[in-house]
């Protein structure tokens, strides 16, 4: 199966809702793409102005690429950590990123979907992306005897990883560039 291997970097949110009445916001950030979710540690300094600057890598089948349009989909919701009870829901982004585009690099409004809040304005959310070329995905469901194959296939998806690290870290410092 081809697959492709789609890095997604949540740098920082700016000017977000305070949702507490008491004590000091503590926010993460949760990513979604494909069904699959990885979150942030939450930033317990920076409160409506938190950064991360977490890079997460996600495997994207290029079958639901392809049946999406060559659109991907992906949620970031942000939410505030509390120690006695749920966490509290601050927004989200709906981000649906073109395949043909193998890099991006944004900031976006944060939206509350859902609610009833007074205010229309829920901060910012700066984020990057890079979307890898296509990599042949071993099916887990045969079997493979030989396990030099195997090997080569842990090889291959190393190798990848390391240049998909390398093209984030240069994004990266593109993008720090072009804000001095």
């Amino acid at each position: 199966m081809e697959a492709r291997c789609l890095d997604f970097t949540v740098y920082s949110a700016s000017n977000l809702v305070d949702v507490r009445k008491y004590g000091e916001m503590k926010v993460y950030a949760k990513v979604s793409v494909e069904g699959k979710s990885q979150c942030t540690e939450a930033d317990v300094k920076k409160e409506t102005n938190p950064e991360w600057n977490t890079t997460f890598r996600f495997i994207v089948p290029e079958e639901n690429i392809i049946r999406a349009e060559g659109k991907i989909s992906i949620k970031i919701e942000l939410f505030c950590k509390r120690s006695l009870s749920n966490d509290k829901y601050i927004g989200e982004v709906n981000l649906s990123l073109d395949s043909q585009c193998a890099k991006s690099c944004n900031t976006c409004l944060v939206d509350r979907n859902g609610t009833n809040y007074k205010s229309s304005n829920f901060g910012t959310l700066r984020y990057s992306s890079v979307l890898g070329d296509k990599f042949i995905l071993a099916d887990s469901s045969s079997s493979s005897s030989s396990s030099s194959s195997s090997q080569d296939y842990v090889n291959k998806i190393n190798i990848a990883s390391i240049g998909a690290t390398i093209l984030s870290t240069v994004v990266t410092v593109a993008v720090a560039a072009t804000e001095i």
